[in-house]
């Protein structure tokens, strides 16, 4: 698959999902970024597009997989769909808790998003370098 397909894919689930387009572009450009554009191991050895590791209670993950460089494994995913409802589902929880917007038309950039996520405890990163990378992908990217 090309990385264009992969795209689109991850775009496709995120609408399913019942994700908003602005937001099913923001977890693409994300997956791009957690990934370095589909290039990583964790990605193509495990379908793992943004960097979960193994818990208990995800129904879309398959096992362990590679080891991660903290030294915990990341979880395995029997398709890119399934790598997609982890986050979309995790939004989505959030949201019932009232941790993230109820109207995600509220989130607009990958600044605000990466301010949620980072709020949430979603990445260790700087909420800048996650932007960045966030950033990178959406103007590189060919099917807006």
């Amino acid at each position: 698959m090309t990385s264009k397909q992969i795209q689109a894919l991850v775009y496709a689930t995120a609408l399913g999902d019942g994700m908003p387009a602005h937001m099913a572009s923001l977890i693409q450009w994300q997956s791009q970024h957690e990934t370095d554009d589909y290039t990583s191991n964790a990605f193509k050895k495990n379908n793992n597009l943004f960097g979960y590791k193994v818990f208990s209670g995800s129904k879309w993950q398959t096992g362990k997989g590679i080891t991660s460089s903290e030294g915990d494994p990341y979880a395995s995913y029997a398709s890119i769909e399934d790598s997609v409802h982890e986050p979309t589902a995790w939004i989505k929880r959030r949201q019932h808790k009232g941790q993230f917007p109820a109207d995600l038309n509220k989130i607009v950039t990958p600044q605000d998003y990466a301010i949620w996520l980072k709020a949430c405890g979603y990445f260790g990163d700087t909420v800048g370098n996650y932007v960045s990378g966030i950033l990178h992908f959406k103007n590189k990217d060919t099917l807006v």
